[in-house]
């Protein structure tokens, strides 16, 4: 059997191997009977022999050739020549071996990729969770832990790991592990998980919104904790106002959400939708007061006119009036 998993959600296709992988026994069997092939060139011969070979105390082989198909249709040069006509080869591999062509990319349905294996597969497209989709999935997730957690908890876990699936599942088994017995609280995410930088820049602007210059300096410094300089601080926070700025541009030029994504190179859902939500909070002249502060203690840090911790009170501090 060839099968074919590709698309963005790498954590799904990573879980489906695992539990096809499970089902060939006990693990030496399945470290016998389990071959990978990810290292370009793919040595067509090679994975040829191997996907004949008879499996070791199990009924049937799993061969796994990562990213090779979209190097096929992204028409890379130093591709074999037999992987553009693999579809002429099935007949020779045995039916106790079942291959997987694993992509973390959405392949063209009609693009020399697939084409090249031809019709005699089974292809699965792994798409991004997203929306309630995604919600759904973080409350299964914790119910198959036995454990509960509020709406608002989950779209803040949500926010916080910006839909990472990997990220969702460990910090999941955290939160789980930490509250015991009760319901998951919004508290409890915030009191837990581990700030990324991204959500570090919403907090800020956030507070900034909110008028709430204590909490403003608490996300600064948390930064500065994570080992973020002060230089870069200002530059994220610099490059976060630049695309509330031009997001109000597009949104006010009536251009569409996956539009706006592109123009403005975010393909993080719920990065976006933050950023969306966030400009639709500001307005222009805001957005650009902000801008100007954020340039003049970047000038007074670099001048020494100014050291840095004072310089970041005070920017929190104004930026919150």
């Amino acid at each position: 059997m060839i099968r074919v998993f590709h698309g963005e959600d790498s954590y799904s296709i990573s879980q489906e191997i695992r539990k096809i992988k499970s089902k060939l026994g006990l693990n030496d069997v399945i470290s016998s009977n389990v071959s990978y092939f990810d290292n370009h060139p793919i040595n067509f011969h090679e994975f040829l022999s191997t996907s004949k070979a008879i499996p070791f105390m199990s009924d049937r082989r799993i061969i796994i050739v990562s990213n090779l198909l979209s190097k096929i249709q992204n028409k890379v040069k130093s591709i074999p020549g037999e992987w553009l006509e693999f579809y002429k080869y099935i007949d020779e591999i045995p039916p106790t071996s079942e291959i997987f062509f694993v992509e973390n990319i959405e392949l063209k349905t009609n693009g020399i990729g697939l084409n090249s294996i031809g019709d005699q597969c089974e292809i699965k497209n792994f798409k991004k969770k997203k929306g309630y989709e995604l919600e759904s999935w973080i409350k299964n997730k914790i119910l198959e832990l036995n454990a509960k957690a509020s709406p608002n908890a989950i779209k803040r876990l949500l926010w916080m790991t910006s839909g990472d699936l990997y990220t969702l599942e460990n910090e999941i088994n955290k939160l789980t592990l930490y509250v015991e017995d009760r319901e998951i609280e919004v508290s409890d995410v915030n009191i837990l998980i581990s700030s990324s930088r991204q959500s570090n820049i919403f907090l800020f602007i956030d507070a900034v919104m909110d008028k709430k210059p204590g909490v403003a300096l608490n996300e600064l410094y948390s930064m500065i904790l994570d080992g973020v300089s002060i230089g870069q601080i200002i530059n994220m926070l610099a490059r976060q106002v630049r695309l509330l700025i031009l997001c109000k541009d597009f949104l006010n030029k009536n251009l569409s959400r996956d539009e706006i994504g592109k123009r403005i190179f975010i393909n993080n859902n719920f990065v976006l939708e933050k950023t969306l939500s966030q400009s639709n909070r500001f307005d222009l002249e805001n957005l650009i007061r902000i801008q100007n502060k954020l340039l003049s203690t970047d000038i007074s840090i670099k001048t020494g006119s100014m050291d840095q911790r004072t310089a970041v009170e005070i920017l929190a501090s104004e930026l919150s009036k």
